[in-house]
């Protein structure tokens, strides 16, 4: 699933500002259903809304919806994480829908569809409302015809609720950090998933433009996008370079550091890997911006030593900051398991 985490921002065609997410497209107007706040994110800066209803107009509700990068397997099993709250009784209503079709075409209405999943499965009841973050996971088997996954508030019934502010007409559920992965760890994403991914980013129609070409393709709907299913399996090993092997605040790789990476570099040699992704991460003490700095240019001196050591190119950095701790930064321990460096090592089975 591409952009999960909302943080690509779409440029639209008719405007040429950043007002929605790369490849997630909103029944209504992306300005309005696109949060770039810190604040109200999960994660990151940015999170997506749908809109449940609206205190002035009736059946006033949205859709989410996005194209999956490959196709699924018949059969097999595939796990939905993601974050979602509200501050509205409207879990037991809300759902998921994989679909064949593109629902932005379609003529029926949400409330008369009904989705895969009603989140009502899956979460415990709220003992109060409140707005706090919760996490969704899901383990579901494919029919093999899912194209595009759809967020939406399915009732039949119009929902009706008091406002929360005065000059908030809509009832808004939020949604985070979106994700779609294979149960069974060997089996990986489609070998042209990085093309499929280029034409669901030129997506670029929003607002008024949007508008048009949901009204000529619902008179005569395109026919669903062709998708890759042979997934390829594949090996992965990784190496984790902890914060202290690098020195302090820097992107410097100390002595100790070598030793390591000697041993990893020889393993390269032998097994002459299908590709090699490094990803630097750090804490959240300090600033987004520098700590992506500091994390993207921590990758890039492993990737830097690798290459030379071993003479292999074909080697992707990336930094993340502190976007995915695997530990709790509140603790001085949490936080230094947070300050790593991990080398993703792919071999094709």
């Amino acid at each position: 699933m591409a952009n999960g985490g909302f943080e690509d921002v779409n440029t639209c065609t008719e405007y040429k500002v950043e007002c929605a997410p790369e490849a997630w497209i909103s029944s209504s107007n992306g300005f309005s259903n696109y949060f770039k706040d810190p604040r109200r994110a999960h994660s990151g800066k940015n999170c997506m809304v749908i809109e449940a209803g609206h205190f002035i107009k009736e059946y006033n509700r949205t859709f989410i919806r996005s194209r999956l990068l490959c196709g699924l397997r018949k059969g097999n099993k595939y796990q939905l994480s993601f974050f979602i709250k509200s501050p509205h009784d409207v879990f037991d209503s809300t759902g998921i829908l994989f679909t064949y079709r593109d629902p932005l075409f379609d003529k029926t209405p949400v409330k008369s569809l009904t989705p895969t999943y009603y989140l009502r499965s899956f979460l415990q009841p709220r003992k109060q409302l409140d707005s706090s973050w919760q996490k969704v996971d899901l383990v579901f088997k494919a029919t093999g015809e899912e194209r595009f996954i759809v967020f939406a508030y399915f009732a039949k019934e119009d929902f009706t609720d008091e406002r929360i502010h005065p000059l908030e007409n809509r009832f808004f559920i939020f949604l985070d950090d979106i994700s779609l992965v294979p149960v069974n760890p060997n089996e990986t994403i489609c070998h042209d998933w990085e093309r499929v991914k280029e034409d669901i980013y030129a997506e670029n129609e929003r607002h008024r433009y949007l508008e048009i070409k949901i009204k000529q393709f619902k008179a005569n709907p395109p026919p669903p996008p062709p998708v890759t299913i042979n997934t390829s399996y594949v090996k992965v090993d990784t190496l984790v370079l902890p914060d202290i092997l690098f020195d302090f605040s820097k992107a410097t790789l100390t002595p100790r550091s070598h030793k390591i990476l000697d041993s990893f570099c020889m393993k390269i040699q032998r097994s002459q890997p299908d590709s090699i992704i490094i990803e630097g991460h750090t804490d959240n003490v300090g600033s987004f911006e520098m700590n992506e700095q500091l994390s993207i240019d921590r990758a890039f001196a492993a990737k830097l030593y690798i290459m030379k050591k071993t003479g292999y190119y074909n080697i992707i950095a990336k930094g993340y900051s502190f976007l995915r701790p695997v530990a709790d930064n509140k603790t001085a321990e949490g936080r230094q398991q947070n300050r790593r460096v991990e080398v993703l090592l792919f071999m094709r089975e």
